[in-house]
């Protein structure tokens, strides 16, 4: 360890005007925010960074070890195999899939090794290491100037930014404040704009509430850059295919007598005509060409070319053929209509939702009158894709895994369609009837078909056609076995999707069909369940049926911290198949097929309410607070009496009250069904759910490894139980409220960007099974694994919410 940290803190060479830079700071800016300022600062003039905030830097060993590896010659060499092999492809007159995946892979590595000649790095000190940072006064200085022109582009013109140097230690170490002094800013006052095209200027005067300059803002140069590009949008949108911001729109600050006006200036926004021209031009589509090619058609091979013409837009399809008639909904640019960009990038976002084409771009050739000739380029996708899938995971100490493969297919049935088969097999921990987690086997396979659009309801795919509609009908098997029992489960689903507006989309399963069995029972739990009929009708031969809908909104950008919202809300009525049959209470022709049982308990009506909220609010560039309050309410009615095992609401585990073990919180203050004497799952009709955590970043090494704090609150209830025993987890208003459990813990989580490990702990802090009076038990905490307040323990993968 002492040999670690002293490499780190070596002493680096320095020269006479160098030095190493230990921290900076901004003082006196007010209006401006230092995390806004900090993005001022080059990469090169940051300290560098340190684990755990200890006086060692880690990375610039590694650096260091880097750099003692690196081999110009060998570098030089294998640039030179490469690009030896990229200049030595052929160049077909046709699309060769084959020679083009060779030339992607070769030009990458030459960028590779050419991009590690001109920095005289290599991988590992790109990736692993960073350069000691060291710095001149120069630079001080240079980076001083760009905060005070930044500062000039919000409006503040007469500010003024200087540094202090300061000493740290020794070895040249230095600390840098950046004194800010905004002064006052600068405001708009009369905004005017000067249009030398009559036609654009009224376009413009029916768009001028949307435009993003207004009286009495900072005089923001952004904003300013952003109007431009709104009016080129706009312009762009009705016709004015070669109109470009930069090229015909120019700015004028008038700052005269600005003192006496309080600090407000006069801008207009001038917008020139074309040289030699009195307005400018307006573009009519002429023809619409759609043009897909089968990537991986060899060049040795015949190709079979087919044409189409459909809504006066010509289809050439190489090699794959597919349906005109859907693709023309997808299509929203036609023959004779004005440019309109926003058509454009909306085509091609339609073609490329379809999973059919590698990418889709509209490519345009100017003809005489003002005309444009549109070609819709769209290569295709493989036919057949596969996928394999490999994971592990950790439930109460248990490691497990497992290993999926699927398989895609493309366009089967001639309708834009994609069918994936998929075969999964996982071993892994899994809560079991007792406190103790069991190793458990399971296997399953399914098969789906999506249908990019509406199918049965032709009026109301019409309408969505823009909305990227999808019907997905999919067949599902599962076999779990566990020490205790065997479980089935055989589903069968249909749903409706769409996207309801960017952050929007929308769900309805019209059909949820599920037949589960259970034909083993180990003969200990057989006893269980005579002793016990609450539990036994769970695991009798079950058929549920449901129709559901989910409204997803969610504004998350992914790699962004960024303030965000989620909210889900999920309702589902179960047994309405009953009432399209004439026995309400059983559907002969599935007693039948599916061994029921005969006192009638397999049959489950029921209505379900589920609203998942969250909430995100980022501290500064990387930390963030994130809220999550989760409500459900379950009613079971009819004969039954009893919701399905699978649909009752359950509290606890990684993604839930994480102080306690997955699915053994609850039912209200009552201490649940015991095996043997330990606790089961607890199933709810109620749900009551809310957490609060910090996330907070700390070092990257590999990945970005973040520290997690949390609070986590809340329980389920029942809303009546017959069996007195239960008398505590029924739901009551007199006292839900002081059954809240309450934990808290902290936990470690590595970001890879493609997936997140996270490792958290949890600790009880208030326990709604213990007496009134005694429910708070943080004080029992220890450390001991055989104290059952000892902290829990959860791995999972990805965040909690």
């Amino acid at each position: 360890m002492i040999s670690i940290i002293s490499s780190c803190t070596r002493t680096v060479q320095l020269e006479r005007d160098e030095y190493r830079l230990n921290n900076f700071e901004f003082k006196g800016n007010k209006e401006i925010s230092t995390e806004e300022l900090e993005l001022l600062i080059p990469p090169t003039q940051k300290p560098n960074r340190r684990i755990l905030y200890l006086p060692v830097t880690p990375y610039v060993a590694f650096y260091n070890l880097g750099k003692s590896m690196y081999n110009e010659t060998k570098i030089t060499e294998r640039l030179e195999k490469w690009q030896a092999k990229l200049n030595n492809l052929p160049n077909p007159v046709n699309y060769d899939a084959k020679i083009e995946r060779k030339r992607k892979k070769y030009q990458s590595k030459v960028s590779v090794y050419r991009d590690r000649l001109d920095t005289k790095e290599n991988w590992w000190m790109k990736n692993i290491g960073e350069a000691p940072a060291i710095i001149t006064e120069s630079a001080i200085n240079r980076t001083s100037k760009s905060i005070n022109e930044y500062l000039y582009s919000k409006g503040f013109f007469d500010s003024k930014v200087k540094y202090q140097i300061d000493s740290v230690n020794t070895n040249k170490r230095i600390k840098i404040t950046y004194l800010v002094d905004e002064k006052r800013p600068y405001l708009l006052d009369t905004i005017s704009y000067i249009v030398e095209d009559r036609k654009v200027d009224s376009l413009l005067k029916i768009h001028a509430r949307k435009s993003l300059l207004q009286r009495n803002d900072n005089v923001d140069f952004n904003n300013i850059d952003a109007e431009k590009l709104r009016i080129e949008s706009l312009l762009k949108d009705n016709g004015y295919f070669n109109f470009v911001s930069k090229n015909y729109i120019s700015i004028q600050i008038d700052t005269t007598d600005y003192i006496k006006r309080g600090f407000k200036v006069n801008l207009a926004v001038n917008i020139r005509n074309p040289a030699q021209k009195d307005q400018h031009d307006q573009f009519t589509l002429e023809s619409i060409n759609f043009i897909s090619a089968d990537a991986s058609t060899d060049n040795s091979q015949k190709i079979d070319t087919t044409n189409v013409e459909l809504n006066s837009i010509r289809y050439t399809f190489i090699g794959k053929k597919f349906p005109a008639k859907i693709l023309d909904k997808k299509i929203l640019i036609r023959p004779n209509q004005l440019f309109k960009a926003s058509l454009v990038n909306e085509t091609n976002r339609q073609l490329y939702g379809l999973d059919q084409f590698a990418f889709a771009n509209v490519k345009f050739t100017q003809l005489p009158d003002n005309k444009l000739r549109a070609d819709i380029i769209a290569p295709t996708n493989p036919k057949y894709t596969t996928a394999y899938n490999f994971d592990l995971n950790n439930i109460n100490n248990i490691l497990g895994g497992g290993a999926s493969v699927s398989l895609r297919a493309r366009n089967l049935l001639s309708i834009l369609e994609t069918t994936e088969l998929g075969i999964r097999a996982n071993l892994e921990g899994q809560p079991g009837l007792d406190s103790t987690t069991q190793r458990s086997r399971e296997l399953g396979a399914n098969l789906a078909l999506n249908i990019p659009k509406i199918i049965f309801l032709s009026k109301f795919s019409n309408l969505l056609s823009l909305k990227s509609p999808r019907t997905q009908l999919a067949v599902s098997f599962n076999n779990s076995k566990q020490r205790l029992f065997e479980r089935q489960v055989f589903r069968l689903t249909g749903n409706y999707s769409w996207q309801r507006s960017k952050y929007e989309t929308v769900l309805i399963s019209p059909f949820d069909i599920n037949l589960i069995n259970t034909p083993y029972k180990s003969e200990s739990f057989e006893q269980v369940l005579l002793d016990n009929p609450n539990l036994k009708v769970l695991y009798d031969p079950q058929f549920v049926s449901s129709i559901n809908a989910t409204y997803v909104f969610n504004n998350q950008e992914q790699g962004k911290n960024i303030r965000a919202r989620y909210l889900r809300f999920f309702v589902e009525s179960g047994g309405t198949a009953l009432n399209f049959f004439p026995n309400k209470d059983k559907i002969n022709f599935i007693d039948q097929i599916f061994p029921l049982d005969t006192v009638k308990r397999a049959y489950f009506r029921f209505i379900k309410l589920n609203v998942d909220f969250r909430k995100y609010i980022p501290i500064n560039k990387r930390d963030s607070w994130a809220y999550r309050l989760n409500l459900g309410v379950a009613h079971p009615y009819g004969q039954n009496q009893a919701m399905p095992f699978e649909k009752n609401f359950f509290i606890g585990g990684p993604n839930s009250i994480r102080a306690w073990r997955p699915r053994t919180l609850g039912p209200g203050s009552a201490l649940g069904t015991t095996i043997n004497n330990r606790f089961s799952q607890q199933p709810g009709d109620i749900l009551l759910e809310t957490s609060i955590e910090y996330r907070k970043y700390m070092f990257r090494f590999i990945g970005n490894w973040n520290a997690g704090f949390f609070v986590d609150a809340g329980n389920v209830w029942k809303w009546y139980q017959i069996d007195t025993k239960y008398n505590q987890a029924n739901f009551d208003w007199t006292r839900f409220y002081k059954e809240f459990a309450v934990g808290t813990g902290a936990g470690i989580r590595l970001d890879l960007d493609y997936f997140v490990a996270r490792f958290d702990w949890g600790v009880k802090v208030f326990d709604p099974a213990k007496a009134t009076g005694e429910r708070f038990v943080l004080d029992n905490l220890k450390l001991g694994r055989n104290n059952e307040y000892f902290p829990v323990f959860h791995f999972a993968i990805g965040y909690p919410f």
